[in-house]
């Protein structure tokens, strides 16, 4: 179940917290991370997720976003993000020989979604402005003019 997005919490150093404790088998200072994602102007962070099973935590929504749509529509995006991210596990045994899945990065029109699996079903999830891609806008194109 996804929390009702809302305004920044109160607690939510305590919870970062508690989260980055979570996450201490995979060193990641979940507060830090965010604030670093903030602060990059190429592809503006909107929205941060913590996902573990059928649960989900909003870690960080940008002003902008949250007064765009209404609650119940931010809630089922996150759902379907959360959904995508539990999609890609962090280990397949079709693709053993890949290694470990670090990351997932989907590009739609406007935005960018990376998921980062830390688990079998729990990982992070965070949405930025789309920016360019060589790679992708390349064959966008090419793929449009056929």
């Amino acid at each position: 179940m996804v929390d009702a997005p809302q305004e920044p919490q109160e607690n939510l150093d305590e919870e970062l917290d508690d989260i980055s404790d979570d996450l201490q088998d995979v060193k990641t200072d979940v507060r830090g991370l965010i604030d670093q994602l903030r602060d990059q102007t190429d592809a503006p962070l909107r929205l941060a997720v913590r996902f573990s099973g059928d649960e989900s935590d909003v870690l960080f929504v940008r002003e902008d976003v949250r007064e765009q749509y209404t609650d119940d529509e931010l809630e089922e995006r996150i759902e379907t993000i959360v959904m995508k991210g539990l999609g890609d596990p962090p280990r397949e045994r079709p693709l053993f020989d890949f290694g470990t899945l670090d990351a997932t990065i989907r590009w739609y029109e406007n935005v960018q979604v990376a998921h980062f699996p830390y688990r079998e079903w729990s990982g992070l999830a965070f949405v930025f402005d789309r920016r360019e891609s060589p790679i992708v806008d390349l064959a966008k194109q090419h793929l449009q003019d056929e």
